[in-house]
């Protein structure tokens, strides 16, 4: 008897579930483009985004010579003295040539998954 209402009840989730999944309600969730709205009706705008500089290459290579990276310890979030002196030394020069743009990102290995490099990236361990 229990199996069989859970069977039941099972069936009717699934039928909500594919109803709710075909609606529009996700496509009306995100700003309108044609009108600029969102769904409630409220006015909705872009943020613009400036269009970063392009660099000759002799720009960009004294750029890939001058930063260097810096590299994390397996399974760490800080950073060792050695590695901090790189980044000081980064530091200093992108303060000595201001019109300089760099951009910073961070990658983990698959050694860890998700979660794991995930609690790295904001510091925990």
């Amino acid at each position: 008897m229990a199996k069989r209402w859970l069977t039941s009840w099972l069936f009717v989730l699934l039928a909500i579930g594919c109803t709710v999944g075909q609606s529009d309600l996700a496509a009306k969730a995100v700003p309108d483009q044609n009108d600029g709205k969102d769904y409630a009706g409220r006015p909705v705008q872009n943020a613009p985004v400036p269009q970063a500089p392009t660099l000759n290459p002799e720009q960009k290579q004294t750029v890939e010579q001058s930063v260097r990276d810096i590299h994390f310890a397996f399974d760490r979030s800080d950073i060792t003295p050695g590695q901090r002196a790189v980044l000081q030394a980064d530091a200093e020069w992108l303060k000595a040539h201001p019109n300089n743009f760099i951009v910073i990102e961070g990658d983990a290995d698959e050694r860890g998954g998700i979660a794991h490099n995930v609690a790295l990236s904001i510091g925990a361990r």
